[in-house]
């Protein structure tokens, strides 16, 4: 069985991560291990979901997650706002590619 998502490189210091299926309980957890032990930043492609779906995840994921810019789907930017209570990192939505990743190099 294939996993809900890859990560890929993309240059020095930033991975892809590409949504690709539906989530089970075992990606969800996966995905979650990865955002503790990463410590680069993280391009967030989206391309082909659907925004509710990425909506109920990103309301899970967006504690944890290292320093990302986040395009492909039809989001709210408000789902990536955060309690002042937790140290996070900064997470942005775009809406291509080739901005979030300039955003990324300058981070």
């Amino acid at each position: 069985m294939m996993a809900a998502f890859t990560i890929t490189p993309v240059e020095k210091g930033i991975l892809r991560c590409r949504h690709t299926e539906q989530f089970t309980p075992e990606d969800v957890q996966s995905l979650a291990d990865f955002f503790y032990d990463y410590g680069g930043k993280l391009l967030v492609d989206l391309t082909g979901t659907s925004g509710e779906e990425c909506a109920k995840y990103m309301k899970l994921f967006r504690p944890m997650m290292p320093t990302a810019a986040i395009f492909g789907a039809d989001l709210d930017p408000a789902i990536l706002e955060i309690s002042e209570s937790y140290y996070t990192r900064e997470v942005r939505y775009f809406k291509t590619e080739e901005e979030a990743l300039t955003w990324l190099r300058e981070q």
